[in-house]
């Protein structure tokens, strides 16, 4: 077995699911707190931003180096993409219910497979595309037994659904620009910039920065640690030797975990649908993950090609 498809099967296998349970903590941790939600955000991504920024100033300091002005404008478009997404998605999470904002967030893998292929080149396997069905479906199923009807919950849903559209984005331009960077520098950068685009938010909607509490801190430090740096980043690493619509249908695997946690967490007991939905996901999940055949890096070529 070569070097890259060892690396190809840790990704499928151990790093994206992984991955998935340490993002499916995020809706917990963020309900948990009492700071406004673009606070959160912001200093969520700022904090994550610093210790990678400082990793990659010790390992990968060539990688910053080597960063030209075509490059450095796509992780600026990608953070910024990153930014609306957490903004968007932490706001939902208080004006519609944990289930019903990660359901609807994780609707990105519709748009994922024709976005690869018009901007990557990217051929969507049909077990993908199998996979997708079914981990649709299954939300669909949850969704049915949990979404609240109501003007509030329909502009939470409204949230989700767009935060949904921007990571889609984020994730296609982080297949083309994650290959030549190490993930220190490439997360360290996008995170930057999602939390300065967050910040410009804050000041531009006069969002009243409270007094912080201990708790507060405590799950921030718990956002940076498990679902930014043990699931984002990992998510992020794992796109270099994934297809992006691989690892985007993978996702869909967080409404089952959160479900859960909520579920043993807040209180908030899932609908009968959830027990006939969930385990369609994970089909569709595993599915998914065995649907390709391990590919060879991105050619230096390749990379160069225009993108989103």
């Amino acid at each position: 077995m070569s070097r890259w498809t060892e690396k190809s099967s840790v990704a499928r296998w151990v790093a994206v699911p992984t991955a998935v349970v340490a993002i499916s903590t995020s809706g917990i941790l963020i309900r948990l707190t009492t700071a406004p939600p673009l606070i959160t955000a912001t200093t969520r991504l700022f904090l994550a931003s610093a210790i990678l920024l400082a990793i990659a100033l010790l390992v990968q300091r060539h990688d910053l180096r080597s960063l030209d002005r075509r490059r450095l404008a796509l992780l600026a478009a990608s953070g910024v993409l990153l930014g609306f997404h957490f903004a968007l998605w932490t706001t939902s999470l208080f004006w519609t219910s944990v289930a019903s904002a990660v359901l609807l967030v994780d609707t990105h893998p519709v748009l994922l497979p024709f976005a690869a292929r018009a901007v990557l080149g990217e051929r969507t396997p049909a077990g993908v595309w199998i996979g997708i069905g079914l981990t649709l479906t299954g939300a669909a199923l949850i969704a049915v037994g949990d979404i609240e009807v109501g003007a509030r919950a329909l502009v939470g849903d409204a949230m989700a659904l767009t935060a949904s559209a921007a990571f889609a984005g984020y994730l296609v331009i982080g297949r083309y620009a994650r290959p030549r960077l190490g993930i220190a520098a490439y997360a360290g950068i996008v995170y930057g910039v999602a939390a300065l685009t967050i910040a410009v938010l804050v000041l531009a909607l006069g969002v009243p920065i409270r007094d912080v509490s201990a708790r507060d801190v405590a799950l921030w430090m718990g956002l940076v640690l498990v679902p930014t740096l043990g699931g984002h980043t990992v998510l992020n690493w794992a796109l270099r030797h994934l297809p992006v619509s691989v690892v985007g249908v993978s996702i869909l695997g967080e409404p089952v975990a959160t479900t859960v946690f909520a579920w043993l967490l807040l209180a908030e007991q899932p609908p009968g649908a959830t027990f006939l939905g969930g385990p369609i996901i994970l089909v569709g999940v595993y599915l998914a993950l065995g649907a390709h055949e391990p590919e060879a890096p991105p050619a230096p070529a390749r990379t160069e090609q225009p993108s989103v």
